[in-house]
């Protein structure tokens, strides 16, 4: 099935406004502006509010926003081809650009694959970075490099990344700035690293208070050394790691907690045919997950490859230290030792099983320090300074736009 060129949608100039921290006119592009569907959208609502508060004009370009949201700033709808996985991406990044072209913005940014944007924030994962490490397999991966719906994403993102219109290019993690100039060529100047902000007055360690209850509503003991693990991608996020490392720790003490919603019963049968299953706690979406955080003693996250996992900087604000894998972005906010542990990949079943063994072999008072550095490590990621790091790049964009 051949895939048609993507078109590179033009924005028109709406001539340069006072750059002396004028408010702006903003474009946010995203599929959803939502506080239900995950983690993405929570970021453009909590971006879209902290600019607001900045004192931008800020207008929010996809395809659906909750009805309850409704009010919090102009909706500007995007058509989007629902018939196949390629066209639906291919029509939203698309016509996306083409509303943005039909409105006089001083910014437009992408929160995701969308064209006709002075900033591309990659939010979700490269996808061709993605298709070389999740399909490992090298057969597997040349049939899934023929799948329109991957070569329409990587078209996508190549297009976005080279295009001289895109002026800046946004990672959440230093990981994919090294992606952007391997895969797409970007030179290294275009790309700036804003990390995720947090909301550290809920994710705080204040939430330590209802360890305990959390502990018994859910059968573990009040002591027991306990692990979290928090996805709705229970495959990509390395849950059968985690398990496999229960295994072969040598301390068969530990416990497991799963949130989020994926494949349980799948997974369930693999604790059991692995042994661990007496210590593995399937918990669900849970809507006050900071208690659940705090309820652990380490967030396990041997993910495969994601750009920012969220979970880990919120485990982390709540006092909780993590173990991640060098591939992901998550690398970024482990200190080894005093914030965490990095794995060399998702597949280190060894290496995970030994880094809990060693963990929890410390003392007391060796893990509350490593809790105290892991909350002071997000000390500075807040919302707010997202924001105004966020604003400050979209004045350098201008200057650079108009030649100012």
């Amino acid at each position: 099935m051949a895939i048609s060129t993507i078109q590179q949608v033009n924005t028109p100039k709406a001539g340069p406004p006072a750059l002396e921290r004028q408010p702006l006119k903003i474009a946010i592009a995203r599929r959803y502006y939502s506080l239900q569907r995950g983690g993405a959208e929570r970021y453009c609502v909590n971006l879209s509010r902290q600019l607001l508060k900045l004192g931008h004009d800020v207008s929010f370009v996809g395809e659906g926003i909750d009805d309850e949201l409704s009010d919090e700033l102009p909706f500007l709808p995007v058509r989007v081809q629902s018939s196949t996985s390629s066209a639906r991406n291919r029509s939203f990044a698309e016509n996306c650009g083409k509303v943005i072209a039909e409105q006089k913005f001083d910014i437009a940014y992408g929160l995701g694959r969308s064209l006709g944007v002075d900033l591309f924030r990659v939010t979700e994962r490269l996808q061709s970075h993605w298709l070389n490490v999740h399909y490992r397999n090298r057969a597997n991966r040349f049939l899934q490099q023929l799948n329109p719906r991957h070569r329409t994403l990587i078209e996508l993102e190549r297009t976005i990344c080279q295009s001289p219109h895109t002026r800046r290019i946004v990672t959440i993690s230093s990981v994919d700035g090294a992606l952007l100039q391997r895969y797409y060529d970007v030179p290294p100047e275009k790309i700036r690293t804003i990390y995720n902000g947090v909301d550290i007055d809920h994710f705080h360690p204040r939430a330590k208070q209802y360890s305990a209850e959390v502990r018994r509503e859910w059968g573990i003991g009040e002591h027991d050394p306990l692990i979290t693990f928090a996805s709705m991608d229970f495959a990509g996020k390395g849950l059968r790691t985690i398990l496999e490392s229960l295994r072969a720790a040598r301390n068969q003490e530990i416990q497991l907690l799963v949130l989020g919603r994926g494949p349980q019963r799948k997974f369930a049968r693999l604790a059991k045919r692995l042994g661990v299953a007496n210590r593995v706690t399937f918990a669900g979406r849970q809507d006050k997950i900071e208690r659940f955080y705090a309820a652990g003693d380490l967030m396990v996250l041997p993910t495969t490859y994601e750009p920012f996992p969220n979970v880990v900087v919120e485990s982390m604000a709540c006092g909780v230290p993590a173990i991640t894998t060098a591939t992901a972005g998550g690398a970024d906010m482990i200190d080894e030792e005093a914030t965490g542990y990095l794995l060399p990949d998702s597949w280190a079943v060894c290496e995970l099983a030994e880094s809990l063994d060693h963990h929890f072999s410390k003392t007391d008072a060796q893990r509350e320090l490593m809790a105290t550095a892991s909350r002071a490590k997000t000390a500075t990621m807040t919302v707010e300074n997202n924001a105004r790091q966020v604003s400050e790049l979209f004045y350098e964009v201008l200057r650079d736009k108009y030649r100012v």
